[in-house]
């Protein structure tokens, strides 16, 4: 038997890439390709053939932003990871990922945006997650202020013997709060450094 497939959800800018990250660093198969996990196969899968989703996702980590807009296939055997993020530092985050300025009625547009989408988001993936267990919900914020106990929350719900300390060395000690520069720009050129 496979193990389960694992699906890394919430709304973009949660830190859905750094868990993707940390499950990668632990030797869990993902689909994808570091830093940000952003996949156009899986995404024009999701509205498609579920078998074809199935079969390219079933026992690996798969990324799945804004599931109200295309959620995965019902699956009986997803182990589920939702993230959130404060509303107003994942806005401004996601103006900074599109290059809008951050002014505060962009701000606010994008807020109350995100504060629109999540219920239904959420919805979204737990129709698909199906099968009674429980979703680990984990916060951006907890990422990035103690990623020792939430890499053993991650390992701890999916059921397996995960590398605490590779998982949680992937985390950049830095505040929760929106940094003014794209992380991932910094990830990509290390890799491409190293």
């Amino acid at each position: 038997m496979s193990a389960p497939t694992i699906l890394v959800a919430g709304l973009g800018r949660c830190g859905s890439s750094l868990v993707m990250q940390m499950l990668a660093a632990a030797g869990v198969p993902t689909v994808g390709q570091y830093p940000d996990f952003e996949v156009t196969d899986v995404a024009k899968l999701l509205p498609g053939d579920p078998c074809r989703w199935l079969e390219h996702a079933v026992g690996k980590a798969v990324k799945v932003i804004d599931p109200h807009r295309g959620r995965p296939p019902a699956g009986p055997d997803y182990h589920t990871i939702w993230l959130r993020r404060d509303v107003n530092e994942q806005a401004k985050s996601m103006l900074k990922l599109i290059g809008l300025p951050d002014t505060r009625e962009n701000r606010r547009q994008w807020s109350a945006s995100v504060r629109r989408d999540m219920a239904p988001a959420r919805r979204a993936v737990l129709a698909s997650h199906g099968h009674g267990r429980p979703m680990l919900e984990l916060t951006f914020e907890q990422l990035v202020i103690d990623p020792e106990t939430t890499a053993r929350e991650i390992a701890d719900y999916v059921g397996r013997d995960l590398d605490h300390a590779a998982m949680a060395a992937c985390v950049v000690s830095r505040s929760p709060r929106c940094l003014p520069y794209l992380l991932e720009v910094s990830l990509i050129a290390g890799v491409r450094a190293a």
